[in-house]
């Protein structure tokens, strides 16, 4: 026994009776501590530590340093590791006396992360993991693991010449002397040796003949020539021979290279008997044998970090994907896609894999082989952050990872991860900061205060047992549940114990739990865990507590263990969730019987249902059956009322033939004429009985058709451009798609429209008035744009109701309506499944815009809806807005008619196209006496008898057999032989579809049925008369001053050209009608027979006038001028010709016309 006292120690046998030995006579002893070789440590409150080996009392030198000695005299508490090494704490900190070495040493623990609180150690405890637990005088308890010791960090100190330049530590490599060279952002090059004493230090600064730039972003070694292979930021590549200690710059000592990879250096690797390099300029590798560079094809991008593998395939980034190229065939290239959303930070080839670190998405490992990607994230395991920035492998097949979190090592076999976060470290590691592996397995990582030095071993536990686990807390729906309370869910605390019982309604659980592992808090815990009944496979988890929601009834075992322990040390929880009453055997007894009453009397309901859905049927059935008679019934009056117009057109046309008999007398013509007023009230009771059908029972029916919005508008468009350009509007048509299908009741748009137009048209003195058509996916919008007067804001709020209309005193029109027209409008819209907007602003002007659904999908349940599937011509009837004003009043030509009757070979021709045998014959009878009459009966025929007469004008109707009268008369418009004849279309269905549809298909007049003959008879005449009227003006005028709108667009082009080529070759002799021919394009018996037709001269003749009218014009506009030369330039032969061929046009001579007009200008 040995006993410390204030006066020494005093040694004592346990079977001896006061046999006792003092030693340290006269010290006070402090504490006496036996370690595990028997060795007795005793130490002293002021005299130092003595230590007793085999009767061998030894007194610990003092050494203020704490090498080979103590640093106080004061020692305090004894406690031995498991690794037999004793330690000691004093007045001045904490020693260690290392057993195995024989040596003593101050320790500051740990270093890394602050050391001890307080130096002053009073107590010291070594717990079952191995943990030394020391209590300090001001700075509480300390606890930290002995096995843990291996982290050094070396301090950035810019102040002193021996610390590191710059703190930002980038790439890291070790030479062959174990030499670590750190490169920095901004610092130039450190190297430090084993020793971890800066022996070299390079910067821009330091030599001329030294590293061109001090941002070094990569460094490259090459062993076998003892190469240091460096790669700036604007200051290029360059090479250091450790062994002789030169720089070589391969910007400024070798200019003669042209393929070099200029100053800005990314990334630099060893590959074969060279290095590659990714720059700016791209990718190059140099040959260190020859010192010569090439550079590789140019899809080969710029990349920040690229690797090269066994097989020499260059990995690099392309994007967030990663492009492998074989660097021996570098054609052979293949994208690697991740589909990531972060940045690729570095790449690392090894083990036939590669090893993507991101900013954003963890680690990704992508198996060469079998091009399997995996992806590790916080997440799915423990990896501390998803952001990762540089990875390098040891020799054991660790991979080490720097990231924002700290340093992480992947285990690429077991596939775990184990982390010392950044917490543990002196500084943070950020993107750009480097990681070495040096072959001894130490890992050196840069970051922003310097290095630091771990092992493999610093991120491992030490102690083989496992730490128990135990539960510590669980949730019941979301509240903590105590012992005792709750329902007595808990009886005592959760730690112990080994069942719950819980109702099914408590299914929501939380269940925390906890191991006694204290060995290392930086160091993250994994655990597994496992619901029996539930689950089928462990889940690993980083947090200690797990979650189920609604479980069943039922029994459970809950499993937990720490990661890795293969089903050591399993905590079990049993889980017994009862049933609820529901779930009885009574309850289920109740159910069937309930489900049986119910069954019954979803069956007996069911028969009703069908009894009562056969008598709807049937109701169903009849009523259809009724409005199917009163649609035939319909349909029959309609189609009889259509029949009905050619017979009346036959009836008034007779009727207008006896009106015309001269000297008839007074009762036989009111006969007659009151015989045509029954008839056309006749025809008014038609229209009425095909309005009938409309509006049965108040119930109107759209007919629907699908057919071009765009071309439907323009025409309504076309029709008020005579009333626009009368009003000097600006009046514009646009549209963003040329053609756009819709279903749509077309003689209801048109009244829409015509409203919408005529009432912008009459409400805008000045500016313009627009249409603009948009599509937006499955609507048309139609907007029609004014810049009148507007509407202001509270008279837009009603400007759609029945009757309303806005009160204006200065406004004319206002009266002349009667405030239905919009309301009427809207409710066509609407109709339509569409809506009607309006955007306007008093003074500015309106916008309505009518959106109109393109589809039929809103029309199909509609019971007011009718497809029609054919675009036919006879929708509807509407008020025909295109009728021409003409003089009704006309009986017969008189004397002075350029058209006279008489028995004489008639000057001008008239083809008639007409099915119908009878009404052909009355209009033979009407046209014989003062045309040469030529008959077809149907378009086909008439075209080819056009073709062979070329008439004077045509006369056809629309609906006939084998062709249309429209489309025979679209033909003839745009045939160039016939263009030029006038073209009256008749029809029998009065709408402005129709009549639109023929005067775009270039008619000249449109007649309805049944027709005035006096009407029909003086349009013709005008035609013919305009014609005439036409050539007179061309003989007399120059063509610019000639009005040629009423002409065809291809008659018109045909004289702009022919004018053209005459002027141009004015004061050429020889230009005749063949070089004529040639300039135009057209062949010459077509030429004469269309300037016939046209001009009422030959081609000669017309070459002849336009050169007079040319002289003309030259012999007023300079009056200087010789006559001769004037016709020189003119294109005459000699004066005398000229003079002869102006004396037949104008009467007079040259001479004479210059005087005379020279006159009487004055």
């Amino acid at each position: 026994m040995y006993i410390g006292t204030t006066n020494g120690v005093i040694i004592s046998p346990v079977k001896a009776v006061w046999e006792e030995q003092c030693i340290l006579d006269g010290e006070d002893i402090y504490r006496i501590f036996e370690d595990s070789r028997h060795d007795f440590w005793i130490g002293t409150r002021m005299k130092g530590l003595y230590r007793l080996s085999n009767d061998n009392l030894e007194k610990v030198p003092l050494c203020p340093n704490g090498v080979n000695g103590i640093i106080d005299p004061q020692i305090r508490e004894f406690v031995e590791d498991d690794d037999g090494n004793v330690w000691f704490g004093t007045f001045m900190g904490l020693q260690k006396y290392d057993a195995k070495n024989k040596i003593y040493s101050a320790v500051n623990i740990p270093q890394y992360v602050g050391g001890l609180n307080h130096p002053s150690i009073f107590s010291l405890y070594k717990d079952r993991q191995g943990t030394i637990w020391a209590g300090s005088y001001f700075g509480g308890v300390n606890y930290f693991n002995p096995t843990k010791n291996s982290v050094i960090h070396y301090d950035y100190q810019a102040k002193e010449l021996s610390g590191l330049y710059y703190s930002y530590i980038g790439e890291m490599v070790i030479d062959k002397n174990d030499n670590l060279w750190i490169s920095t952002d901004g610092g130039g090059i450190s190297c430090i040796d084993r020793n971890w004493k800066i022996v070299k230090q390079f910067t821009s600064q330091s030599s001329s003949h030294g590293i061109p730039h001090n941002n070094i972003k990569s460094l490259c070694y090459d062993e076998s020539n003892n190469m240091l292979y460096i790669g700036t930021h604007l200051g290029g590549l360059s090479r250091y021979d450790i062994n002789k200690g030169v720089f070589y710059n391969y910007m400024t000592d070798n200019k003669s290279s042209l393929d070099n990879p200029g100053e800005i250096i990314h990334h630099i690797e060893n590959w074969k008997n060279g290095i590659v390099i990714s720059s700016r300029e791209g990718i190059f590798f140099l040959d260190t044998k020859q010192n010569v560079f090439k550079k590789y094809p140019d899809f080969f991008e710029e990349t920040l970090t690229f690797d090269i593998d066994e097989n020499d395939v260059f990995y690099a980034t392309k994007g967030n994907d990663i492009m492998a190229i074989s660097l021996n065939e570098p054609y052979k290239r293949q994208i690697i896609e991740l589909h990531i959303q972060g940045e690729i930070s570095h790449i690392l080839s090894a083990q036939n894999r590669l090893y993507i670190s991101t900013l954003g998405s963890g680690l990704l490992v992508y198996d060469i082989s079998t091009k399997r990607l995996e992806t590790y994230t916080k997440d799915n395991s423990n990896l501390p952050s998803n952001y990762c920035y540089v990875s390098q492998l040891t020799s054991n097949g660790k991979l080490m990872i720097t990231g924002d979190k700290g340093i992480t090592m992947f285990d690429t076999t077991g596939k775990t991860f184990s982390t010392i976060k950044q917490n543990y470290l002196k500084a943070p590691i950020i993107w750009g900061c480097g990681i070495c592996v040096a072959p001894n397995n130490v890992i050196y990582v840069g970051d922003t205060k310097g290095i630091t030095r771990v092992e493999e071993s610093d991120f491992l536990t030490p102690m083989q047992q496992q730490q128990p686990i135990y539960f510590s807390g669980i949730y019941v729906n979301n509240n903590l549940i105590h012992p005792s309370e709750n329902g007595g869910i808990l009886s005592k605390i959760l730690a112990f114990t080994h069942e719950l019982k819980l109702s099914a309604s408590e299914n929501n659980l939380i269940i925390e739990f906890a191991s006694s592992d204290y060995i290392d808090r930086h160091v993250q815990q994994i655990y597994e865990y496992k619901l029996e009944g539930f689950d089928d496979a462990w889940t690993s988890t980083a947090v200690p507590f797990v979650r189920y929601t609604n479980l069943t009834p039922g029994k459970y075992v809950l499993c937990v263990r720490t990661g890795g322990e293969n089903g050591k040390n399993v905590a079990r929880l049993d889980i017994n969730i009862q049933s609820p009453w529901y779930n009885t055997w009574y309850a289920w007894v109740l159910y069937l019987i309930t489900f049986t009453s119910i069954t019954w009397l979803i069956v007996r309901y069911k028969n009703e249902k069908k009894n009562l859905a056969y008598s709807l049927e049937k109701e169903r059935f009849e009523k259809h059956h009724i409005e199917q008679l009163n649609h035939e019934k319909l349909v029959f009056f309609t189609n009889v009322s259509h029949e009905f117009r050619t017979p009346l057109t036959l009836i008034i046309s007779h009727i207008d033939t006896l009106l015309q008999i001269p000297n008839l007398q007074p009762v036989v013509y009111n006969k007659v004429l009151k015989l045509k007023q029954n008839a056309q009230y006749m025809y008014s009771l038609i229209s009425d009985l095909l309005d009938f059908r409309k509006f049965t029972q108040n119930k109107y029916t759209l007919h629907l058709v699908q057919r071009d919005i765009c071309s439907f508008v323009k025409d309504i468009f076309s029709v008020f451009s005579d009333f626009a350009g009368r009003k000097g509007l600006k009046y514009e048509f646009h549209s963003e798609v040329e053609n756009l299908l819709c279903w749509f009741d077309s003689s209801l748009l048109e009244k829409v429209f015509f409203n919408l137009l005529s009432n912008a048209l009459k409400y805008t003195e000045e500016g313009c008035v627009e249409i603009n058509i948009t599509s937006s996916g499955d609507s048309v919008d139609i907007s029609i744009r004014d810049t009148g007067k507007g509407i202001s804001a509270e008279d837009s709020t009603r400007i759609f109701e029945r009757f309303y209309q806005i009160e204006d005193k200065n406004d004319d029109y206002t009266s002349t309506g009667t405030g239905i027209g919009l309301a009427f409008t809207k409710s066509i819209v609407e109709k339509h499944h569409g809506k009607i907007l309006l955007d306007s602003k008093l003074g500015e002007g309106s916008i309505f815009t009518v959106r109109l659904p393109l589809g039929d999908s809103e029309y199909v349940n509609d019971p007011h809806v009718h497809f029609i599937e054919e675009n036919r011509e006879n929708l509807g009837e509407i008020k025909n807005y295109v009728d021409m004003e003409v003089d009704t009043e006309i009986s017969r030509p008189d004397d002075n008619s350029l058209l006279e009757e008489n028995n004489e070979e008639k000057k001008y021709s008239v083809l008639i196209v007409e099915d119908n045998a009878e009404l052909l014959k009355v209009l033979d009878n009407l046209f014989s006496p003062f045309y040469f009459v030529i008959t077809a009966v149907n378009g086909k025929e008439g075209l080819d008898k056009a073709n062979e007469y070329k008439p004077d004008l045509i006369v056809s109707d629309i609906m006939m057999p084998e062709m249309s009268g429209t489309e025979m008369c679209m033909r003839i418009k745009n045939n160039i032989d016939l263009c030029h004849i006038p073209v009256i279309l008749l029809t029998a269905l009065n709408t402005v579809e129709q009549n639109i549809e023929g005067l775009n298909r270039g008619a000249d007049d449109y007649i309805s049925k049944p027709f005035n003959s006096n009407i029909l008879l003086a349009r013709a005449n005008s035609l013919v008369r305009n014609r005439l009227l036409i050539h007179n003006q061309i003989r007399k005028k120059p063509i610019t001053e000639v009005d040629l709108t009423s002409i065809n667009l291809l008659d018109q082009d045909i004289l702009k050209r022919t004018s053209e080529a005459i002027e141009a070759h004015i004061d050429d002799t020889e230009f005749d009608v063949p070089e004529l021919c040639k300039e135009i394009g057209i062949g010459r018996s077509v030429l004469y027979s269309k300037f016939k037709a046209l001009t009422g001269m030959t081609p000669n003749n017309f070459i002849l006038n336009y050169r007079l009218k040319y002289a003309a014009a030259m012999l007023l506009k300079y009056p200087d001028l010789p006559v001769a030369e004037i016709g020189d330039k003119c294109g005459f032969s000699s004066p005398v010709y000229f003079s002869r061929c102006f004396k037949n046009q104008y009467g007079v001579t040259p001479q004479v016309y210059r005087k005379n007009s020279t006159n009487n200008e004055k």
